[in-house]
């Protein structure tokens, strides 16, 4: 999609995507045989009933086969790459996601920074000196480049933050997206106090990285050259704009409760809001 938000384009590219689901993936067709008649929009779906689904959510000429490729559910790299620069981190850093288990991904898109993963305690993984074996691959690209941005929640931050001791880091807590609206007031007070600003990425376990809060406003935004969001029933539902395996229209993120849809006022384009 163009770099300059425009919303006519925005909602051409929603309504090609979930034409493509309606006529393509079997958890869209299927709410067509539910309701008894073809859809204008997708039944809102919350995130957490997509578990399991992996093979409805798959269009029918290309079924997802477990036994040869990963999980669908390890998401884009792209989509952390723009939130993280819509959120202002250093643009060379190498990134150092904390994740549970071990990813084959040297770097985030074509282009992309350099990326490793680190794995925090209980990780899936045979032991804890397995555990501090895979983690210094990813360590020793943050101290060969003397900085990183480091990705994950909370307390991983804070335990791993003393092995990047020497080295220039930019921490960003990734959380649900309620969550990262109502930490916008405590940002602030901290800016105000402190003269520091933390970095806030919001993380559904299937939409992956869908909004950031905006370097300089603090709003939390929708990655919307990935993302479509719109209100129904009054709660946000998302949709992925580029991703076809699996496809996910309609998705309502974990803990979008209590949030709605707003114009950032500096930006002109969409944020998550309290309602």
């Amino acid at each position: 999609m163009p770099a300059e938000f425009s919303p006519a384009r925005w909602e051409r590219a929603y309504r090609a995507m979930i034409g493509r689901a309606f006529a393509k993936v079997p958890f869209y067709r299927d709410q067509w045989a539910e309701a008894g008649r073809a859809l204008d929009e997708p039944v809102p779906t919350p995130s957490a009933a997509l578990a399991g689904q992996t093979h409805r959510l798959c269009p029918f000429a290309r079924p997802f086969d477990p036994s040869r490729e990963p999980s669908p559910w390890i998401g884009d790299g792209r989509d952390l790459r723009e939130a993280l620069a819509l959120a202002g981190t250093p643009p060379r850093a190498p990134v150092l996601e904390v994740r549970p288990a071990v990813l084959d991904r040297r770097s985030l898109g074509r282009g992309g920074p350099r990326y490793g993963v680190l794995l925090p305690p209980g990780a899936k993984v045979v032991d804890e000196s397995r555990r501090r074996a895979l983690n210094a691959a990813a360590l020793r690209l943050a101290r060969d480049a003397g900085q990183a941005i480091l990705v994950g929640e909370r307390a991983a931050l804070d335990a791993f933050l003393p092995e990047l001791d020497g080295v220039r880091v930019t921490a960003v807590e990734r959380m649900t997206a309620d969550r990262a609206v109502r930490e916008k007031a405590v940002q602030e007070k901290g800016v105000r106090e402190k003269g520091v600003r933390g970095k806030t990425v919001a993380h559904d376990p299937h939409l992956g990285y869908f909004a950031a809060a905006g370097e300089g406003c603090g709003e939390l935004h929708l990655l919307w050259r990935r993302f479509h969001a719109r209100l129904r029933g009054g709660v946000p539902a998302v949709t992925a704009l580029r991703r076809t395996r699996p496809v996910l229209a309609g998705v309502i993120p974990d803990g979008a409760g209590g949030l709605t849809l707003g114009r950032c006022p500096g930006h002109g384009t969409p944020i998550f809001v309290t309602d």
